[in-house]
């Protein structure tokens, strides 16, 4: 059974059927436009005139197009999550590079992943993070739920170092719920349709099964803190000291409900840039993993982005390229796959690309698209997997960890689970605070 844990195994399946949560036929902002005028209109009328009607409910009935409360409320959802991508994508999230130094890299990020944990800073950060928010008195998080965030902070942070200085038998259960304190302040803090974790499910989002090692999410599993987590990045951001690039991510949050997904742990631990010799080396097979350079070019009348995706010798897959970068330039050149993007179209791709604790970028094949699940959704699912391995079975989990069993899997789990404890920290940061750490 363990030997599954190394094995490259997913599926992805249309769900008949299933319940949208965004209404993408409606005009929500011209059907509110429409309202605000005919609110107007109400008040200037004789009351013998407002009679006729009873109240002003009836008044809309009469004048508005007839639509649902639900089909209104999601179509209210998808407004939200439009006008907060083009914000994004004309004003950009203000996210500060930030170099840190080889010799003190755990202390400066442990004060920084700490100096998040105030509430005056949390409801800054909330500001920052989020770009339509309007313009009025109460815009922005309200002081009751900055201190429950401040707390959630807190708690990630105190597991995380109860991890770290743990023992291994117990690590994935302390780092999986690190990463669950911080998916709920990821979630508010950058889920357009979020303000309040009172609005957050209380399951995980994620089916385990036991009998196979997989993990299925997506729109069959009952909603939770990872389909929560999944839509909280609308937007990807890629940044170094010369380029920056915002991608418009709303296809998966439109697709994420319409698609039922399982994997397998291989297929998940051969999307780590940090394991991908240990993964080629444990399996035999290639990693998903591979080498990215992004620079900026010029030719007449038009400014790219150029792609060089590889490390010369192992190409990415080609319908992964095409998949991540539909209608653009593909070629080949010295052993690396070349791709020229327009700058004014760069938000158009659909690419998933990783970030070391270097800055260094990583392309990923893909293997649920539609759907681009973000790094940090990434190690959610693998650290749920092995922790669920750790509580359900602790048995074959003693096995892994004191090397009973076959030694690459004790090694490729040893190796993940000791990169996402030096990640952990960075994905944090990268994702909730105002800052972009990465190692000088």
């Amino acid at each position: 059974m363990l030997k599954e844990i190394t094995s490259d195994i997913f599926e992805i399946q249309k769900v008949e059927n299933s319940k949208q949560f965004f209404n993408t036929e409606i005009d929500y902002d011209d059907y509110r436009k429409q309202q605000n005028e005919l609110t107007k209109k109400w008040n200037t009328l004789e009351k013998s005139e407002q009679e006729q009607y009873k109240d002003i409910k009836k008044y809309f009935k009469r004048n508005l197009p007839d639509h649902k409360d639900d089909e209104l409320n999601r179509a209210r959802h998808y407004s939200l999550l439009k006008n907060e991508v083009n914000k994004r994508l004309t004003e950009q999230i203000q996210i500060q590079l930030l170099s840190i130094n080889q010799i003190h890299i755990e202390q400066s990020l442990l004060e920084l992943v700490e100096n998040l944990e105030n509430d005056q800073n949390i409801k800054n950060l909330y500001k920052i993070r989020k770009l339509n928010l309007g313009s009025s008195k109460n815009a922005g998080l309200q002081n009751c739920e900055a201190m429950r965030l401040k707390n959630c902070l807190r708690q990630g942070r105190e597991l995380y170092l109860s991890g770290k200085v743990g023992s291994l038998m117990v690590k994935p259960l302390n780092f999986f719920y690190s990463l669950t304190a911080y998916a709920y302040a990821t979630t508010i803090l950058n889920n357009p349709l979020r303000y309040s974790i009172d609005h957050l499910p209380g399951s995980h989002g994620i089916i385990y099964q036991r009998s196979d090692l997989k993990i299925q999410f997506g729109g069959d599993v009952p909603h939770g803190t990872f389909s929560e987590l999944s839509c909280s990045f609308p937007t990807f951001q890629y940044k170094d000291k010369s380029i920056q690039i915002i991608q418009n991510n709303i296809k998966t949050n439109l697709e994420y409900f319409n698609h039922k997904i399982s994997t397998s742990i291989g297929t998940l631990l051969s999307m780590i840039p940090e394991i991908r010799e240990y993964y080629s080396l444990v399996t035999e097979k290639n990693s998903r993993t591979h080498p990215l350079l992004i620079s900026t070019k010029s030719e007449p009348r038009n400014i790219y982005f150029e792609f060089q995706i590889g490390d010369g010798s192992h190409m990415p897959d080609k319908s992964s390229i095409e998949k991540s970068f539909e209608g653009f330039t593909i070629s080949e050149m010295y052993g690396k796959t070349v791709v020229k993007v327009p700058t004014t179209d760069a938000y158009k791709i659909s690419a998933s690309i990783y970030t070391d604790s270097k800055g260094m970028f990583w392309y990923i094949e893909n293997p649920f698209y539609p759907i681009v699940l973000s790094e940090f959704c990434i190690h959610f699912l693998l650290i749920n997997a092995f922790s669920n391995i750790m509580r359900y079975a602790p048995d074959q989990w003693g096995d892994i960890l004191y090397n009973n069993v076959d030694s690459k899997i004790s090694l490729i789990t040893r190796k993940y689970i000791s990169s996402l404890e030096n990640k952990i920290i960075f994905l944090v940061l990268r994702n909730i605070s105002e800052y972009y750490p990465y190692i000088a």
